[in-house]
């Protein structure tokens, strides 16, 4: 394994070792009134100090990495929700689309039978017109022999009401 400048790396903690053990046999060879603590001393507490460091750094990387795959995990997920969303809006834009057609196209047939419709009206309103207009003639006609029958009789009753006064 290569020795990276972390602290925590293994290769680091066997030089760490290596310097207690050394430490340790120097201070008892040379009989110096030096005190070490018994952490320092004893290679076994170091070696569990270290593996303790590199539990929590494990420990760290692990969660660290459970918390990488959980978010990935949930932006997956949230990524496919999306895309149920809007397949269902796309979905329901689609059903608005071809109902909205559908009532265009019947729409547009109503229109067109109500023009037809009015058109038909229009030609027997015409009709009717021509009709009225032909029997006020025909009345005219038939009414005018009357009405100079009764100009003339009125003319004589009038003129007789004029001398007998």
């Amino acid at each position: 394994m290569k020795s990276t400048g972390h602290p925590l790396n293994i290769a680091n903690f066997s030089r760490n070792q290596e310097a207690n053990s050394s430490l340790f046999n120097r201070s008892f060879s040379s009989n110096s009134p030096i005190h070490f603590p018994i952490h320092m001393l004893s290679p076994h507490t170091s070696a569990l100090n270290a593996d303790s460091t590199l539990n929590e750094t494990g420990d760290q990387l692990g969660i660290s990495h459970a918390r990488r795959l959980k978010r990935m995990i949930s932006n997956r997920e949230s990524a496919r929700r999306s895309r149920m969303r809007k397949k269902k809006q796309i979905e329901e834009l689609q059903y608005q689309v071809n109902h909205l057609q559908t009532m265009n196209h019947q729409l547009s047939e109503k229109v067109i039978s109500l023009l037809e419709s009015n058109h038909q009206i229009l030609q027997e309103n015409y009709q009717l017109k021509e009709r009225v207009s032909s029997f006020q003639i025909v009345l005219s006609d038939l009414l005018t022999p009357i009405r100079n029958v009764e100009d003339s009789i009125c003319n004589t009753n009038c003129l007789r009401g004029e001398t007998s006064n």
